[in-house]
């Protein structure tokens, strides 16, 4: 992956985005993310968010997640309609609070530590609002492999064991800002 961002960003480095997708802004998680050019029809975007800190014993919200799509642009790269493939991974730390879109039931008395790994297909729209600025919205749909202990919400609570979870639905959303080089 490293050498493929080296080649583009020689031949493109006039077109190189960065960005932060304001949904994670809303968490407290810091994020960040990069896209470069491939072709004069398709960039790579790859994106990460993290949550290094916890609120106490008892609720906690940790966790780090990274996420790379190969979008197609039909008319512009960086500029309007784009869809593509993409795939993510992670590790998490929750419990001890209610989520609003939670995908494990309890969280509020227990507290799940695991990890994470998926893909989809997402699409979504670019907007220029400058020369160097845009703005962005995408969804995403996909599948979800969910690896998770469970135990009390207390730091050294009941251990309930290890268990799975297979998700499908929306894995990607993103609502974001970029600064276009």
């Amino acid at each position: 992956m490293l050498l493929i961002i080296a080649g583009a960003v020689s031949t493109h480095a006039q077109r190189i985005a960065v960005n932060n997708n304001i949904l994670f802004d809303f968490t407290g998680a810091l994020s960040a993310g990069v896209e470069i050019p491939c072709t004069k029809s398709t960039s790579l975007d790859v994106y990460g968010s993290i949550r290094p800190w916890k609120r106490g014993n008892i609720t906690v919200h940790k966790h780090w997640l990274v996420q790379a799509q190969y979008r197609i642009w039909p008319c512009q790269v960086m500029n309007g309609f784009f869809f593509g493939p993409y795939v993510h991974s992670g590790e998490f730390n929750l419990g001890g609070q209610a989520v609003l879109f939670t995908l494990l039931n309890g969280l509020k008395q227990k507290r799940y530590e695991g990890w994470l790994v998926g893909g989809g297909i997402g699409c979504g729209y670019e907007y220029a609002l400058a020369k160097h600025w845009n703005v962005g919205a995408e969804i995403g749909v996909g599948y979800t492999y969910i690896n998770y202990k469970k135990t009390d919400c207390e730091e050294c609570g009941t251990y309930y064991g290890y268990d799975d979870y297979h998700y499908i639905g929306i894995s990607r959303l993103g609502l974001s800002i970029s600064y276009v080089f």
